[in-house]
């Protein structure tokens, strides 16, 4: 067996703003059937079945996308511990990562109040020297290595789609609602798992983590942070307070595991030379109209606490994610010019919400000038009481 050791570790935070959390986290090694953060797992040599780690943001509202992550998570990993080791781990990956949608699928379908609930989920099982990756949503796996960092996994989300499509550019992609994803496990009976490997070289860090941590705090900023620090509880704990101090909206959940042994190399190739696709992006099953529907029903689902399918809206306590099909490249260009516009911060008004400001402030001015103009005259001629016009008594007597 080759020589890999594993140091792990996983936090969760519930954020800034929320009142419960919808996040969830599992590490195991699956040669021993241990799961959890105790001694046996946070430092373990790698065993014949490897080793799993997974983190899934869920989504639904109430309590139905903490029931979706946990199930998510929990699925996966008994049906790779139950799963034949003699399948490539690829597939059994794959499957495991479908049993997780038909399972959340069936639960939603039977319990009313559940209806629409979904999960992301980034699952990662290192076997041998490689890392195979399963992804569904916008939860990511970076890897480290020296001083460089390279996102392992695509979003599957709609600013990805319209960048990829060239329908924005980088600097537009800002402005797309960052909220929207384009599936999640348990929103639809079938799913479409990417599947990717990378080869692991000495001193390689992973990072699985929910968009609470992805989407504020920048790439170099996780490398240089995890490298600074030794400890990877401290190094997990440090990623969350610098996602809270930048606003904590979300959840934040990050896993960080660290890979060292005899049977790693120690020559750095780039990340790059090391990573393959093992399956088609989610992008390649386009399906037109996707966006049209999404569109249709942004005037309701505006804000960033929503989430849904493009025909669903989640409302939620987690700011509910909205999920739709994929679209092809005519129709995200066409809707993605609602997104030319630079972003503005929140609470900043637009210059077309000033214009619009001040357009009313005069109608409104003008209207009442009118209606007092009115109230006037209707005073003035109908209600105002006048003088009466007295004629002087003639007093003199006639005379005979």
């Amino acid at each position: 067996m080759d020589d890999v050791s594993v140091s792990v570790f996983a936090r969760t935070d519930v954020g800034m703003h929320r009142t419960g959390n919808e996040d969830a986290f599992l590490v195991a090694d699956l040669s021993t059937g241990n799961v959890g953060l105790g001694p046996d797992i946070s430092a373990h040599r790698l065993g014949e079945r490897g080793s799993l780690m997974i983190v899934s943001d869920g989504m639904g509202g109430a309590a139905a996308g903490e029931i979706a992550s946990e199930m998510a998570v929990a699925t996966i990993c008994d049906s790779l511990m139950n799963e034949s080791p003699e399948a490539q781990i690829a597939d059994r990956l794959r499957t495991a990562t479908e049993t997780a949608n038909q399972r959340i699928w069936d639960h939603s379908q039977e319990n009313i109040d559940l209806s629409g609930m979904g999960a992301t989920v980034t699952a990662v099982v290192v076997q041998g020297t490689a890392a195979y990756i399963a992804q569904v949503g916008d939860s990511r796996a970076y890897l480290i290595r020296g001083e460089r960092i390279k996102q392992l996994t695509k979003d599957q989300s709609l600013a990805q789609v319209l960048y990829d499509s060239g329908a924005v550019s980088l600097e537009q992609m800002a402005a797309v609602p960052q909220n929207v994803i384009m599936q999640a496990l348990g929103t639809q009976q079938d799913v479409k798992v990417a599947i990717s490997a990378v080869q692991l070289f000495r001193n390689d860090c992973l990072i699985l983590c929910s968009d609470g941590l992805s989407n504020k705090v920048l790439p170099d900023e996780l490398r240089k942070t995890v490298q600074d620090t030794d400890d990877l509880t401290e190094a997990c704990r440090l990623l969350i307070e610098k996602a809270n101090e930048k606003g904590g909206e979300d959840n934040i959940t990050v896993v960080i595991a660290r890979f060292d042994g005899e049977a790693l190399a120690s020559e750095e190739e780039s990340i790059t030379g090391s990573f393959t696709t093992l399956s088609p992006e989610y992008s390649d099953a386009g399906t037109a109209g996707a966006l049209d529907r999404y569109a249709a029903g942004m005037s309701e689902e505006r804000d960033r606490s929503t989430r849904s399918l493009a025909t669903t809206a989640f409302s939620a306590e987690k700011q509910t994610e909205q999920t739709a099909p994929p679209v092809d490249e005519q129709t995200a260009g066409s809707f993605a010019e609602s997104f030319s516009q630079p972003e503005h911060e929140l609470g900043a008004p637009t210059p077309f919400v000033r214009r619009g400001f001040l357009v009313i402030l005069v109608i409104g001015l003008v209207s009442m000038l009118l209606l007092l103009a009115t109230a006037y005259f209707f005073y003035d001629h109908y209600l105002k009481t006048r003088p009466l016009d007295i004629q002087p008594q003639n007093t003199s007597t006639p005379q005979s």
